[in-house]
């Protein structure tokens, strides 16, 4: 049993189809057949069925868990001995990042600037993904880091806090409480309905915890994928709903049909964390990116911890 055999069988567990996994891994599709074998003997069996499609066996499926965690951990040493090699040198390489979709479009530009200017050899590559479809993507060695706002339940897994984003109540221009002064409590949504994101989003969780918290209602036949409907559903008049601070602040322009209303502390807030093998977190590319995170032009977050060292 090598390393390569068990790449090979990582890429046909989710190409599902040799000659993709073979593409994918640099080799022919003899080769990695071939090697599959010799990994399947010493096993006792097969491990993918050799149909239409190429999926797990029972064995298999068995063997795959282990296998992206050994193969997550040689990736771990590997980067050990790049960052001793590299020493005192600029911070280059590609580092693939995670960001679930009501994050990603406000905090991109600010990310991707800091980035480049802070540590321009790195190559920042984004995924956009819900959390939990970040959790599976870290687990099976697809992503070096994830930003996440919800709790982690995997012990491969660490996670340390970069920001705090607090929560602005949006609603339409006519509605009665856009006209009152200053900063509004959390209480009082009391007795009102709000409106939410779609299953499988944070932030729908997130504003359910303000809700419960509150004892503010919800709008159940109004549900939004995106922050992009759900600003248009309030700017339509439907409904009064929670955004995130950088997600109604410029680059985005103001709209008239919709009232921005600040909370009085302790405000409605999420908390972000960088999540990834605690190995990883280590390495220079990612405490870049930490740094860039606690460091967003003032105003729009609140850094959580302190800066680290490039």
């Amino acid at each position: 049993m090598n390393l390569r055999q068990l790449e090979y069988l990582a890429a046909l567990a989710e190409e599902h189809h040799f000659g993709r996994a073979a593409t994918r891994c640099g080799v022919s599709q003899p080769t990695l057949s071939s090697q599959l074998r010799r990994l399947e003997v010493e096993l006792g069996g097969p491990l993918v069925s050799r149909g239409t499609s190429a999926e797990p066996t029972e064995l298999g499926t068995r063997v795959i868990g282990p296998t992206r965690h050994i193969l997550a951990l040689a990736a771990d040493i590997c980067a050990i001995g790049e960052e001793s090699r590299a020493g005192s040198a600029p911070v280059s390489g590609i580092l693939r990042v995670g960001i679930f979709p009501t994050l990603a479009s406000s905090l991109l530009p600010h990310l991707l600037d800091g980035m480049g200017r802070s540590a321009p050899g790195v190559r920042v590559q984004v995924v956009e993904q819900k959390t939990t479809q970040l959790f599976d993507m870290l687990a099976r060695g697809a992503l070096d880091v994830a930003l996440v706002a919800s709790e982690i339940d995997d012990p491969r897994l660490s996670a340390q806090p970069v920001f705090r984003e607090d929560f602005l109540l949006a609603m339409p221009a006519g509605d009665p409480m856009a006209t009152a002064p200053g900063p509004i409590e959390a209480a009082a949504l009391r007795g009102s309905d709000v409106m939410l994101m779609s299953e499988g989003h944070c932030l729908r969780d997130q504003v359910l915890e303000v809700c419960a918290q509150s004892r503010a209602g919800v709008q159940k036949d109004v549900h939004a994928d995106s922050m992009a409907t759900l600003w248009q559903l309030v700017a339509a008049g439907i409904g009064r709903t929670l955004v995130p601070r950088m997600a109604v602040s410029p680059p985005m322009a103001p709209d008239p049909r919709v009232v921005l209303r600040e909370f009085t502390a302790p405000r409605p807030h999420r908390d972000v964390s960088l999540c990834g093998r605690p190995a990883v977190l280590e390495r220079r590319t990612v405490r870049a990116l930490d740094a860039v995170l606690r460091d967003l032009p003032q105003g729009l977050t609140t850094p959580l911890g302190p800066v680290p060292t490039a």
